[in-house]
């Protein structure tokens, strides 16, 4: 763990040199800042919230002079106090630096507090929260330094939203840009993380709208669906495309796997100039979100004119190509591909393993084959039919999915049972309360037992009745049966929605491929696997986890910082170090970001919730049900954006490696 030597945090200065009881922030994690990269000990961090010198010999006038160059550097000049007062602090701390700490410091911190107070958003209003707390507490530590520093440095911008996205998408840039009316730049400012933008728009779990600090007044921007606002107006205008980039490199990469994951990495490697070739098994790209989820949800047009960006730019897709079934690893770089990226996702659905359980019967399936049932019967214009009572077994998205799927195909009551509780339950509320609206019954507490049959046709599902127990040492709560509680359910199918399983045939031993107990593909930080050359990400290397698989986002972010590392690996012959990787962990890791931190008072604004069709219009049609913003509702929404930027900075012993 590093030693702190002095600094100021949450406005407590803290002095170790002359104390004989160290002390530190109590509200971070220090042993999480023992380093920036390999051997490369943080010797200054700044931020919103302070500073901290874990190495005294850094001069603090060195350090605060290039965390605002970034300051500056970041401004969008919308606002005087931060497009004025930046330049001319950088302007004061580059003059002391050359004058032996000669500086107007009452003028510096007056210029610094005028930004704090009257700044528009984050960047002007803590951007200056390092230099006014070394005003206050430490300026005897505000001398000149040697000009030939040998430190490294790292600075970024980001905020609460950007870091619990998977993708970090600078998500108050691409609002302020709907605010602004430009749409196209909003959706291309999107598009340069991955090309799903409408799709991602639609079925997103929305993790950046669970940080959002709105939700301190009233609650949280609508993230998501401003995201969908844009991309459908973008896409609806012919300006959601990606820049011609000329596919000069000689190296090629093939991609295994055209679902999400996939066609993102597909995506970051073709914006290099690299040539890419992506397999897929199945007649149609998108994986899942083609197959798995409903078009009610995902209009599968959207998702193919996105898909369309990636084979515009000159991506190539070989469909009805199965890795383990047509070809192997080594086939690949014998055709001469340089690297593989395996996106191969979790195919198989897992049935429920219940005594004497038939996984042949007809009216028995896992959820992954109904949906995929349901998507080719829809496509084609011949939806199935489901005759009697529907019992779905899971408290998942899937188990959603295959609920309200089922709904609109059967003609009799469709069932849901999940063995905890429905606060328990993984699927987003929201698609919960949907399915309550279309009229699913659900049965909570509730687990199965057994299938009950006659003459091979199903006529119920055999259930329990589940308790809650007392919570363990961790605080968690689990169930079990309530001994004689069992009883029938009567119906005429169920659908297994529990899980997801990888296909073990796809890989075999001569692919030098290191895989789990649960036959998922183990990768390190920079989302490589133990062969060279070869990268993977998405649920073929999370696999049935128990809080579900690798959400859409969470993939294709794993596939833009996989991207990078196979150019660094193309080019250099071997991955090297992300900073911005390693600053969004340095940050939750050290839980630097703070959650508690008050907002300014705002006038509270309702939320805009997207109008729906009803209910009752639902039956029997795949219509999508959400529909997109007007421009008058995405311009409210857009205005409730606070934009939270915050600069984080630090100082390390060495240069880092892709740093400044």
């Amino acid at each position: 763990m590093p030693e702190l030597v002095y600094g100021v945090w949450d406005g407590v200065p803290y002095d170790n040199r002359k104390s004989a009881s160290p002390s530190a922030p109590p509200s971070i994690q220090l042993s999480a800042l023992d380093r920036f990269d390999d051997g490369n000990a943080v010797s200054v961090l700044m931020s919103e919230r302070g500073f901290l010198v874990f190495d005294a010999s850094v001069p603090l006038l060195w350090a605060l002079q290039k965390h605002f160059m970034k300051v500056a550097s970041e401004s969008c000049g919308k606002c005087s106090p931060c497009r004025t007062g930046a330049p001319l602090i950088c302007n004061l701390l580059n003059k002391a630096m050359k004058d032996n700490g000669s500086c107007d410091f009452s003028l510096l911190e007056e210029i610094a507090r005028q930004m704090t107070s009257t700044s528009l958003c984050g960047v002007g209003q803590t951007g200056p929260v390092p230099l006014l707390a070394a005003l206050a507490c430490f300026p005897q530590e505000l001398q000149a330094a040697p000009q030939d520093m040998k430190h490294g440095f790292y600075a970024t911008m980001t905020s609460p939203c950007i870091e619990a996205c998977p993708g970090l998408v600078n998500i108050p840039r691409y609002i302020d840009y709907i605010k602004d009316g430009h749409v196209d730049l909003s959706a291309n400012l999107v598009l340069r993380h991955y090309p799903l933008v409408g799709s991602c728009g639609r079925v997103c779990v929305r993790s950046c709208e669970s940080a959002c600090r709105r939700a301190k007044i009233d609650a949280p921007v609508s993230i998501r669906n401003l995201k969908r606002f844009a991309a459908d107006k973008a896409l609806a205008s012919g300006l959601l495309k990606a820049a011609a980039v000329p596919l000069d490199k000689q190296e090629k990469v093939a991609v295994v796997g055209a679902g999400p994951v996939g066609i993102a990495c597909a995506y970051h490697l073709l914006r290099r100039g690299y040539p890419v070739d992506i397999f897929e098994a199945k007649r149609e790209a998108g994986g899942m979100i083609r197959y798995g989820i409903p078009i009610y949800r995902l209009p599968k047009d959207t998702l193919q004119e996105e898909i369309n960006i990636v084979t515009s730019m000159g991506g190539k897709i070989a469909f009805g190509q199965k890795l383990g079934r047509d070809f192997h690893l080594d086939d690949l770089f014998a055709k001469g591909y340089n690297a593989v990226f395996l996106a191969m996702g979790c195919p198989k659905g897992s049935y429920l393993g219940m005594p004497d359980e038939d996984t042949s019967l007809a009216d028995y399936e896992n959820g992954i084959d109904f949906l995929e049932r349901v998507y080719e019967g829809v496509q084609s214009g011949q939806p199935p039919v489901l005759a009697g009572d529907v019992v779905v077994v899971g408290g998942g998205n899937v188990a959603m999915d295959c609920c309200r799927a089922a709904k609109r195909i059967c003609d009799g009551q469709v069932h849901v049972i999940y063995r905890r509780t429905e606060e328990d339950a993984p699927a987003d509320h929201e698609e919960i309360a949907a399915a309550k609206a279309e009229g699913v019954q659900f049965h909570f507490l509730t687990g199965q037992h057994s299938l009950v049959c006659d003459h091979g046709k199903i006529t119920g599902l055999k259930v329990v009745d589940m308790e809650r127990t007392e919570p363990d040492a961790s605080g968690r709560r689990g169930v079990r049966a309530i001994e004689g509680s069992e009883h029938l359910l009567a119906c005429a199918h169920v659908i297994a929605a529990i899980g997801q399983q990888t296909e073990k045939e796809a890989l075999v031993d001569n692919d030098q491929i290191t895989r789990d107990r649960k036959n998922c593909i183990v990768v390190n930080s920079a989302q490589e696997t133990s062969r060279p050359g070869v990268f993977a990400a998405g649920d073929c290397t999370s696999g049935p986890r128990a809080k579900g698989p690798t959400t859409m986002i969470m993939g294709m972010g794993q596939a833009y910082f996989a991207a990078r590392s196979i150019e660094r690996y193309l080019s250099k012959g071997q991955v090297s170090f992300d900073s911005r990787w390693r600053m969004t962990e340095l940050i939750a890791q050290g839980k630097l970001m703070q959650k508690d931190e008050p907002v300014a008072a705002k006038i509270p604004t309702e939320r805009v919730e997207l109008k729906e069709l009803a209910p009752e219009d639902r039956s029997q049609n795949f219509a999508e049900v959400e529909q997109t913003m007007t421009q008058e509702e995405a311009w409210s929404e857009a205005a409730r954006c606070m934009r939270c930027y915050r600069i984080y900075s630090v100082v390390t012993a060495k240069h880092i490696p892709g740093g400044e």
